[in-house]
């Protein structure tokens, strides 16, 4: 794919203001260890709302396992204008071995010795004590602006470069570029993607207001042949709209408003307002759409309660030729509930029973951080959710029945039209056992129901989930 020569000019002016910020002093070395330490239980009817696939049987039957997942990091002189951060993740089943003794989930069978330790951040971090600038480069957390459960558009590790300028104490920008997939081998092509980004930041007394700009320019086969393949049965990217494969130099941009506002008598505002565009080099594989969310919630002694929605546009009858009318995303690691939605991590392990925000109005009750004791405390949510997708776009034949008996869509809400809907109950009791020692219960309920006229069977079943939790912090 050939690329403009400003993005290559961006890039360079990333890079090059980040390493002259770079302090020429050297110091000692100081290290810092810190890190999470879960060991868990967890019984579940499996990752599946939908019917009894064939290929699917393991996912619809109850299911209990347990597992650990540790992160630990190492922050090299943390105090020091020019520091290092690592964080290293080792995920395992127990008694399962997915990689023939390597990769992620290996060395759970007996023996224990496989080597499964995952990079998840390793970058530079270089903050100067006479400049007002902040930057990092290397494996980083980015996320775009968020006040409610994180980004919906970019919430993910990538490999980046970030640059920050404080232009007074309650004003700053951040700038940023960031490569989440290529291919170094050149016998393909079309299969690297670039992002850019731009955030304001204006911050009086404890409220915050935040505007803030993205760009992705991408090859047309980024993430396989066709792009987001996985995105029929829950997968992570969501540019690819299900409809059609994309041609020539696709791209996408978004602009979006995240705030909070603090008013009298405890009360807090939260607001997320986000639209975005994607052209896949013809209308049927294009994108467009916005997603609105509101919170406003009132902090007590002993709880926080608060009620929060939000509105996602959805496909209209002729997406399948037209474009898809949901907002497109780069990642899906929203995390507003532990059970249909999550920042991944096997901890929560819900296999994406909802997927993301687009396509669907939702209004929710919350109540946070109920203490009991000083060391016993709850929180719950309650969802209400139905789709905002046109029925016409199920029943054109875009999803098949022999695509819904294959197995591929092995899941109900990944996709709601506006005659389905559904219910989430979720709740998380943590018990302080030791200062660092937590012991914690999840718990999760989603109920469904979709039009069997839209998709020829309302065959839905509800998913339970149960989790127990050791979290250690040091």
């Amino acid at each position: 794919m050939k690329k403009h020569p400003i993005s290559y000019v961006i890039k360079l002016c990333i890079i090059t203001a980040s390493l002259l910020c770079i302090a020429d002093t050297c110091v000692a070395l100081e290290i810092h260890p810190s890190g999470t330490l879960q060991v868990f239980t967890q019984w579940s009817t499996g990752s599946t709302l939908g019917f009894a696939s064939p290929y699917a049987e393991e996912e619809i039957n109850n299911d209990f396992r347990a597992a650990q997942y540790y992160r630990f990091q190492f922050d090299i002189n943390p105090h020091e204008e020019v520091s290092g951060t690592a964080l290293f993740e080792v995920d395992t089943y127990w008694g399962v071995d997915e990689g023939n003794g390597y990769g992620e989930f290996a060395g759970g069978q007996i023996g224990t010795d496989g080597a499964n330790i995952q990079t998840t951040f390793m970058f530079i971090h270089v903050k100067p004590d006479q400049l007002p600038l902040d930057g990092r480069a290397g494996l980083i957390s980015a996320s775009l602006p968020n006040q409610i459960g994180g980004s919906i558009i970019l919430d993910d590790n990538i490999a980046a470069v970030t640059l920050g300028y404080e232009f007074t104490d309650t004003i700053n920008g951040t700038v940023i570029w960031g490569r989440p997939y290529t291919n170094s081998d050149p016998a393909f092509s079309n299969e690297t993607m670039d992002i850019f980004a731009a955030t304001f930041s204006y911050t009086p007394k404890d409220n915050i207001f935040t505007p803030y700009v993205a760009y992705t320019e991408f090859g047309k086969n980024v993430s396989g042949d066709p792009l987001g393949i996985a995105w029929v049965d829950g997968g992570n990217i969501g540019l690819w709209n299900g409809f059609s494969n994309f041609s020539g130099n696709p791209w996408a941009f978004w602009a979006g408003f995240s705030g909070r506002y603090h008013s009298p008598c405890n009360l807090i505002a939260k607001s997320d307002l986000m639209w975005g565009t994607l052209y896949g080099g013809n209308d049927a594989a294009s994108r467009q759409g916005a997603v609105l969310l509101g919170e406003l919630d009132w902090a007590l002694n002993f709880m926080t309660i608060g009620i929060l929605g939000w509105w996602g546009s959805g496909d209209s009858n002729n997406a399948y030729e037209d474009g898809a009318g949901r907002m497109p995303f780069i990642t899906n690691q929203w995390g507003l509930t532990d059970f249909g939605y999550y920042k991944y991590a096997i901890t929560t392990e819900s296999a994406l029973l909802i997927q993301d925000a687009t396509g669907r109005w939702t209004l929710g009750l919350t109540v946070d951080d109920l203490a009991f004791t000083d060391d016993l405390s709850t929180s719950c949510k309650l969802l209400y959710m139905r789709g905002t997708n046109n029925t016409d776009a199920v029943k054109n034949n875009r999803f098949s029945p022999e695509l819904l008996q294959g197995g591929y869509r092995n899941n109900w809400g990944t996709y709601l039209t506006t005659k389905d809907w559904l219910i989430e109950i979720d709740s998380e009791t943590t018990f302080k056992v030791y200062e660092h020692l937590s012991l914690i219960l999840r718990l999760g309920y989603i109920h469904i129901e979709v039009d069997p006229q839209v998709w020829g069977t309302s065959n839905t079943r509800d998913a339970y989930r149960a989790v127990l939790l050791w979290d250690y912090q040091f």
